[in-house]
Protein backbone atom coordinates (compact mmCIF):
# COMPACT_ATOMS: atom_id res chain seq x y z
CA UNK A 1 0.00 0.00 0.00
CA UNK A 2 2.83 2.53 0.72
CA UNK A 3 4.31 1.91 -2.78
CA UNK A 4 0.54 3.20 -4.21
CA UNK A 5 1.22 6.37 -2.52
CA UNK A 6 4.41 7.13 -3.52
CA UNK A 7 3.58 6.37 -7.15
CA UNK A 8 0.43 8.40 -6.78
CA UNK A 9 2.64 11.10 -5.06
CA UNK A 10 5.23 11.09 -8.35
CA UNK A 11 2.18 11.57 -11.01
CA UNK A 12 1.82 14.49 -12.51
CA UNK A 13 -1.54 16.46 -11.89
CA UNK A 14 -4.02 16.99 -14.43
CA UNK A 15 -2.25 20.87 -14.05
CA UNK A 16 1.78 19.60 -14.54
CA UNK A 17 0.16 17.91 -17.44
CA UNK A 18 -1.37 20.50 -19.47
CA UNK A 19 1.92 22.82 -18.91
CA UNK A 20 4.31 19.95 -19.51
CA UNK A 21 2.15 19.60 -23.08
CA UNK A 22 2.38 23.79 -23.57
CA UNK A 23 6.14 23.57 -22.80
CA UNK A 24 6.81 20.87 -25.31
CA UNK A 25 4.73 22.58 -28.05
CA UNK A 26 6.32 25.71 -27.21
CA UNK A 27 9.67 23.89 -27.66
CA UNK A 28 8.80 22.25 -31.15
CA UNK A 29 7.63 25.70 -32.39
CA UNK A 30 10.85 27.15 -31.14
CA UNK A 31 12.53 24.60 -33.25
CA UNK A 32 10.44 24.53 -36.28
CA UNK A 33 11.16 28.12 -36.65
CA UNK A 34 15.38 28.22 -36.64
CA UNK A 35 16.67 28.87 -39.48
CA UNK A 36 17.63 25.77 -41.75
CA UNK A 37 20.96 25.17 -40.75
CA UNK A 38 20.75 25.95 -37.49
CA UNK A 39 17.91 23.72 -37.10
CA UNK A 40 19.35 20.96 -38.80
CA UNK A 41 22.25 21.01 -36.60
CA UNK A 42 20.35 21.21 -33.18
CA UNK A 43 18.51 18.42 -34.53
CA UNK A 44 21.44 16.04 -35.21
CA UNK A 45 22.85 16.94 -31.80
CA UNK A 46 19.59 16.52 -29.58
CA UNK A 47 17.68 13.99 -31.21
CA UNK A 48 20.00 12.11 -33.28
CA UNK A 49 22.59 12.11 -30.57
CA UNK A 50 25.43 12.94 -32.82
CA UNK A 51 28.44 14.85 -31.29
CA UNK A 52 29.55 18.34 -32.37
CA UNK A 53 32.47 16.87 -34.24
CA UNK A 54 30.26 14.18 -35.48
CA UNK A 55 27.89 16.87 -37.03
CA UNK A 56 31.20 18.83 -38.13
CA UNK A 57 32.85 16.30 -40.60
CA UNK A 58 29.29 15.22 -41.94
CA UNK A 59 28.29 18.87 -42.79
CA UNK A 60 31.63 19.73 -43.88
CA UNK A 61 31.84 22.78 -41.39
CA UNK A 62 33.99 23.47 -38.64
CA UNK A 63 32.92 22.46 -34.98
CA UNK A 64 33.44 25.77 -34.22
CA UNK A 65 30.09 26.32 -36.61
CA UNK A 66 28.87 23.90 -34.57
CA UNK A 67 29.47 25.28 -31.65
CA UNK A 68 28.13 29.15 -32.62
CA UNK A 69 24.64 27.35 -34.33
CA UNK A 70 24.10 25.13 -31.20
CA UNK A 71 24.37 28.35 -29.28
CA UNK A 72 21.79 30.41 -31.40
CA UNK A 73 19.78 27.40 -31.36
CA UNK A 74 19.94 26.79 -27.53
CA UNK A 75 19.38 30.50 -26.51
CA UNK A 76 16.14 30.61 -29.33
CA UNK A 77 14.48 27.97 -27.58
CA UNK A 78 15.15 29.12 -23.97
CA UNK A 79 13.94 32.39 -25.00
CA UNK A 80 10.34 31.24 -26.48
CA UNK A 81 9.45 29.00 -23.61
CA UNK A 82 10.16 31.60 -21.21
CA UNK A 83 7.19 32.29 -19.03
CA UNK A 84 5.71 35.80 -19.01
CA UNK A 85 4.71 37.40 -15.98
CA UNK A 86 2.22 39.63 -14.86
CA UNK A 87 3.40 42.80 -13.76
Amino acid sequence: ETDHLLVQDLAPTPEEQVISKEMIRKIEGAINVLPARCRLIFKMVKEDGFRYKEVATLLGISVNTVEVQMSIALKKVAASVKFKTLA
